[in-house]
C-alpha cells in the first residue's frame, strides 16, 4: 500500500511539473576561438574580422549555425558569439544535432538569386551528447585556409567544430564547406528554410 502512495505522489508531482522531478540537465559550452587565417589579409579586414562573430540558435534537439543572414531562416537564432569568446547553457541530458547553413558568395543582381547560386545547408553533421551533471564543450575554430577561394571583399571562414567532454576530443568537423551531402538552397526544401507568404 505504502508503494502504491509513493507511485501516486511521484505521477501527481510529475503532472504537476514539480521541479524535484523535472528532467535532468547538463552544461553545454559554445566555445568560439579567435579568428585565425593561413594567409595574410589586408588589415582592415583582419581587424573587421576579428571583432566579428558566430550566428546561431539551439531548439530542441537541434544547434544550428548560419552563415546567410538570420532573415531567411525559419529557426530561432538568437546567439550571437564573437571570436575568442564563450556561452554556457543549461541543456535537457540528450543528444543533440548539429546543423551548418554555409555560403559561397557569388555574383548576382539579387539576394535571393545570390542564395540560389550559393547557399547550402549540411543537416546533421555532428552531434553531441548531454549528460546529467556533466560539462560539455562544442569548441570551434574559425580558419580562413590559403587554398579558399573569394569573391573581392568577402571573406569566409571555415568552421572546423569538435565535441570535448568527459568520454574525450571528437575529430574536427567543417559546419559550413559545401560537400556531396550538402543540400543547394534551391533543392533545400526542410523546415530551416524561410518562405515568404
Amino acid at each position: 500500500m505504502r508503494n502504491v502512495i509513493k507511485g501516486a505522489i511521484v505521477a501527481f508531482a510529475l503532472l504537476l511539473g514539480c521541479p524535484a522531478f523535472a528532467q535532468e540537465t547538463g552544461t553545454l559550452v559554445v566555445d568560439i576561438a579567435q579568428f585565425t587565417s593561413e594567409k595574410e589579409l589586408p588589415k582592415k579586414v583582419d581587424k573587421q574580422l576579428r571583432s566579428g562573430g558566430l550566428e546561431w540558435g539551439i531548439k530542441d534537439d537541434q544547434m544550428v549555425f548560419t552563415m546567410v543572414a538570420k532573415q531567411f531562416i525559419d529557426y530561432p537564432i538568437n546567439h550571437m558569439t564573437r571570436y575568442g569568446q564563450s556561452e554556457t547553457l543549461a541543456l535537457p541530458a540528450g543528444t543533440y544535432r548539429v546543423t551548418g547553413i554555409g555560403l559561397e558568395m557569388t555574383t548576382g543582381f539579387s539576394v535571393q538569386k545570390i542564395l540560389d547560386k550559393g547557399a547550402f545547408v549540411n543537416e546533421s553533421v555532428m552531434s553531441f551528447t548531454i549528460e546529467p551533471g556533466k560539462t560539455t564543450t562544442l569548441h570551434i575554430s574559425p580558419v580562413i585556409y590559403k587554398d579558399a577561394t573569394f569573391a573581392v571583399n568577402f571573406w569566409m571562414p571555415t568552421l572546423m567544430a569538435s565535441v570535448r567532454s568527459d568520454a574525450g576530443n571528437g575529430a574536427e568537423t567543417a559546419l559550413n564547406t559545401r560537400g556531396a551531402s550538402s543540400i543547394a538552397w534551391p533543392q533545400y526544401s526542410g523546415p530551416l528554410k524561410f518562405v515568404a507568404k
